[in-house]
């Protein structure tokens, strides 16, 4: 499984993103930490010291943040791992939840996702595929609609069609075409042959609006804010990583 062709957004100049106010003041925080630890030095000298440093070595800055952004990378992942434990339940045993695959599957995956995502979309196709040829895998899925104001109307249509069994072909259409309004919407159950009538009512049903509001209350709770995560035993992965995925699910089959 290889990561989707995804667009990425870069900075046309990298040295505008090294001096970013985030950074300089991370930089400045560093410096600050070490310089306490260091003997009594005028303030006045000590500023010197800090600017001639940097103007001699102005690579210092870089590597300063490459290891602080490091370390609060480590510290971030080890804080999801104890919530993931904390919230272990509810985000691999609710049985309200649509599942991908085989139901059965030994190695369960949660994905958060959001029918609005680029990403969750490039990604969709690919996960469709590994599942088919991993049939000891499956995907939970939580439907978390944080990216636009019709993220929410979708999601409870993909709830509502599971209602009547039809889940994975509406979330499946969903990823691959742009439905947008209500009557787009009617037609793509017609030519999936679901009653528009009936998965509506689903949709607008009190159940449904709970289980979205469990989720995204889920969501905020494990302080998750973009799509798609993935979720497997401790690990949560952030983004399309699935080359990353894959390799948890490797892990998972040895038992580590």
């Amino acid at each position: 499984m290889s990561d989707p062709k995804v667009p990425t957004e870069t900075s046309a100049n990298p040295w505008k993103d090294l001096f970013s106010q985030a950074n300089i003041t991370t930089a400045l925080a560093v410096f600050a930490v070490v310089l306490a630890g260091a003997p009594y030095v005028v303030p006045q000298i000590q500023s010197f010291v800090v600017e001639k440093g940097m103007l001699n070595r102005p690579t210092m800055l870089q590597t300063a943040i490459t290891k602080l952004n490091a370390q609060n990378d480590a510290d971030k992942a080890k804080a999801m791992a104890a919530a993931v434990k904390s919230k272990h339940d509810s985000l691999f045993n609710d049985k309200s939840d649509p599942i991908l695959g085989n139901p059965n599957a030994k190695i369960k995956i949660v994905e958060f996702l959001d029918y609005n995502c680029g990403y969750c979309r490039a990604a969709t196709p690919v996960l469709k595929d590994f599942l088919a040829k991993n049939p000891d895998v499956a995907i939970i899925v939580k439907e978390y609609p944080v990216i636009n104001q019709n993220s929410r109307p979708l999601a409870a249509f993909a709830l509502g069609a599971a209602k009547a069994g039809q889940y994975e072909a509406v979330h499946y259409a969903l990823m691959t075409e742009q439905v947008g309004s209500e009557t787009e919407m009617t037609a793509l159950l017609g030519r999936l042959g679901l009653d528009p009538v009936a998965v509506r009512a689903s949709a607008a049903s009190a159940e449904v609006k709970a289980h979205i509001d469990k989720v995204m209350q889920l969501g905020a709770d494990l302080g998750i804010t973009g799509t798609p995560t993935f979720i497997i035993g401790d690990t949560a992965i952030d983004g399309a990583k699935l080359d990353e995925l894959e390799k948890a699910v490797t892990a998972a089959r040895s038992g580590k």
